[in-house]
């Protein structure tokens, strides 16, 4: 068990993680396309995780993740715990009914929820904070991972094959 979760692909999705969350704190002005994508890659990769690298670990990672893009993004927790705490344990729930599913349809089905997550982030913000939900921004989002999921997952495949 202690191997799977310190296996090179583990480390590697990680660090990826641990990347992307920093530079999607990180705001820059200039170059808010920056954000955009490593916010986009946090979330693919993230589902990813989920899909091919499931351990109970995963609950605590998603926690401390959505807990830390809250405080820094929007001052108050809740709306990314909530979607990221959503999502793992219907996830976890629905195990057994994903296992047959085609690595195909498997893109798919992370390209929806990767979608599904921004707009419930925005949309618990908006109920919750009042916080404005501004579709530009997530048009750009959906655009975003359009075009990089593709690359993303073929950097992925490769990943796994290490």
């Amino acid at each position: 068990m202690s191997s799977k979760l310190l296996s090179s692909q583990i480390i590697i999705y990680h660090s990826i993680l641990f990347l992307c969350f920093c530079l999607s704190v990180n705001y820059f002005t200039d170059l808010k396309i920056i954000n955009f994508t490593s916010y986009v890659i946090f979330h693919l990769t993230l589902i990813y995780l989920a899909f091919y690298f499931f351990n109970f670990i995963l609950f605590f990672i998603y926690f401390l993740y959505g807990v830390f893009f809250d405080i820094f993004l929007i001052n108050f927790i809740s709306p990314h715990l909530i979607c990221f705490l959503i999502f793992i344990l219907l996830f976890y729930l629905m195990k057994k009914l994903l296992v047959n599913i085609s690595s195909f349809k498997i893109a798919y089905i992370i390209l929806i929820i990767s979608q599904i997550m921004f707009f419930m982030e925005a949309l618990i913000a908006n109920m919750l904070f009042n916080y404005p939900v501004k579709f530009y921004n997530l048009g750009i989002l959906s655009l975003i991972t359009i075009i990089i999921f593709i690359p993303l997952l073929s950097l992925f495949s490769k990943i796994d094959k290490i």
